[in-house]
């Protein structure tokens, strides 16, 4: 196995490569009336292993004009409170490096040096905007935008046309086809509140900015537990801070989200930063990456009615 340090959005890509998703036949067993196919145009196919995971990745990026110019394609990352714009793109629009400030990273905290710009996220202005500063290689991108900047706003993951689209929320949703799941807020993350593994409650995050789906240490004992003979595979997780910590590879049971009843696919779990703020290290909790969130046609993450709209790949 690869014994190079992955990042956050590759680590895992050449450990589950064998570990391929099934074909979209055996894709979510759906609790609703059966939906009607399309038949104007070809039905959307998930992504069949990681790589095409990542290759859908990095064309879903929004794109944000900083102090007007630009745009610049920016990754939604709905796992992270704090924006960051790539170190190059910062001197490239000749913006002042500032006092550093601790950043938020999965592996632990890092002090990073800051900068301040507006920015144009879809059709709000921000006008003076606390970025932090980090190497464009450890970001993967020229930035990534946090949740502050998405505050009563629809982010929309249209894996289907390959976008990503920032609108502002509606008071009334006609969404036909769609399954919406309640969430609620932690630290400003949209919580899915009805999810659980094989009947245990489990606390489910949607985390945009991570390709690979991660559980907690109190979920990977529960899984240890149900299949203690299963293979695991080790594999580093390096944070966009630059700090690495270990993981393990295994396959998940079956994970019930609202109406859904997701397939086993391959899971990291680590002891993350992340799980430790949100103090979630005794409660299994899994932060649902682009590899499970491709798995549908669309996911809307509604912060203004604090839901989650599903689209199945053919609903109607």
């Amino acid at each position: 196995m690869a014994k190079q340090a992955l990042s956050r959005r590759d680590a895992a890509a050449l450990l589950v490569a064998g570990l391929a998703f099934g074909s979209p036949a055996r894709g979510f067993d759906v609790n609703r009336s059966a939906a009607a196919t399309r038949l104007s145009e070809p039905p959307y196919t998930p992504p069949v292993n990681i790589a095409a995971v990542n290759d859908l990745y990095r064309r879903m990026t929004a794109p944000i004009r900083v102090n007007g110019q630009g745009p610049f394609p920016f990754v939604v990352d709905t796992g992270s409170n704090q924006t960051v714009i790539a170190a190059e793109l910062a001197a490239q629009l000749g913006l002042p490096p500032g006092d550093p400030a601790p950043l938020n990273g999965v592996a632990g905290v890092q002090m990073a040096p800051t900068t301040r710009a507006g920015l144009d996220v879809g059709p709000r202005r921000h006008r003076d905007a606390t970025l932090s500063i980090l190497a464009q290689a450890d970001i993967g991108g020229c930035g990534l935008l946090g949740l502050e900047d998405l505050d009563g706003q629809e982010v929309t993951l249209d894996f289907r046309g390959q976008a990503l689209r920032i609108e502002p929320g509606r008071r009334a949703v006609n969404d036909i086809g769609a399954i919406a799941v309640k969430a609620h807020r932690r630290n400003g993350q949209l919580t899915l509140v009805d999810a659980d593994l094989a009947g245990l409650h489990v606390t489910a995050f949607l985390d945009s900015g991570a390709q690979n789906t991660i559980g907690n240490m109190a979920l990977r004992a529960m899984a240890l537990n149900r299949n203690p003979t299963h293979p695991w595979y080790k594999t580093p997780i390096v944070s966009a801070t630059g700090q690495t910590i270990q993981a393990e590879m295994a396959d998940l049971p079956r994970l019930r989200v609202g109406n859904l009843n997701m397939p086993n696919w391959p899971v990291a779990f680590a002891d993350l930063h992340t799980f430790r703020m949100w103090n979630l290290v005794d409660r299994p909790a899994i932060l649902l990456g682009v590899d499970v969130l491709s798995r549908f046609e669309t996911v809307c993450l509604d912060f203004a009615r604090d839901e989650v709209r599903f689209r199945l790949p053919g609903a109607a």
